[in-house]
């Protein structure tokens, strides 16, 4: 039974992994024919946004690592609370990505962009979803399900991101890759993370096989919120460029 729980997991996981793979927002972003402006509006989008959604992981991972702790967990939440310093300030990736889009944008389009309001914009659903499951973990009774957002997530940055990265650049031209810092840095981290965040998850799941369920429902709901917030971003690039028509 032990043995069983990590494939367990990845059972549980599958039909929503598929799901994302097939959701028409990551369809969109990775489409052949997807009109420039609409895709380098949608990557300002993206980094202005996500800063939102990755400044706080440090101290999320903290928390759900002292969270453990509390309930018994000790060398999960050692672990995690360790790990958690490999996420500082990675949303200043994101903030200077911003930046330097607009910048590109506004050297190319007749439509001038300001990046201090688009980095100033208000939460969109999809980012206020995937902030109050991260708040609704740590502060439940299943704080370990931290995990299962860090694995979902972070395993994106692997799978897709070099799709994206490689769409950017044969939509964009290769130079829109020194404006992808946060994606790029990402791709790399990520494989190492995920390996970290596997390794977690299949001792936990050795020990503790009762938490595959609460960790395949917090997997899916990371990865539907995260949908979400792609699908925001797609939205406000779509009226950002039919504005300018």
């Amino acid at each position: 039974m032990e043995n069983q729980a990590p494939d367990a997991y990845e059972s549980g996981m599958h039909s929503a992994r598929v799901r994302f793979a097939k959701d028409p927002s990551l369809g969109t972003i990775l489409a052949a024919e997807i009109d420039p402006a609409f895709l380098e509006s949608f990557l300002i989008h993206f980094s202005a946004l996500g800063v939102a959604m990755t400044e706080p992981v440090e101290d999320w991972i903290r928390r759900a690592g002292a969270r453990c702790e509390e309930i018994g967990l000790n060398e999960l939440g050692q672990a995690l609370r360790k790990h958690a310093s490999h996420e500082a300030g990675h949303h200043h990736l994101m903030v200077q990505d911003t930046r330097s889009l607009v910048s590109r944008w506004n050297s190319r389009r007749p439509f001038p962009l300001d990046a201090d309001r688009i980095l100033a914009q208000p939460l969109t659903p999809g980012v206020r979803m995937y902030r109050q499951l991260h708040e609704d973990v740590i502060l439940g009774g299943s704080p370990f399900c931290q995990l299962a957002i860090e694995y979902e997530i972070e395993m994106l940055s692997v799978q897709f991101g070099p799709r994206f990265i490689e769409q950017c650049v044969s939509v964009l031209a290769p130079e829109i890759a020194s404006s992808l810092t946060f994606l790029r840095e990402h791709v790399a981290l990520d494989v190492r993370h995920t390996r970290f965040n596997r390794q977690e998850l299949e001792k936990i799941l050795t020990s503790h096989p009762k938490f595959v369920n609460p960790l395949v429902e917090t997997g899916r709901a990371a990865l539907h919120t995260y949908a979400a917030f792609l699908k925001d971003c797609l939205v406000i690039a779509r009226m950002q460029v039919k504005g300018m028509g």
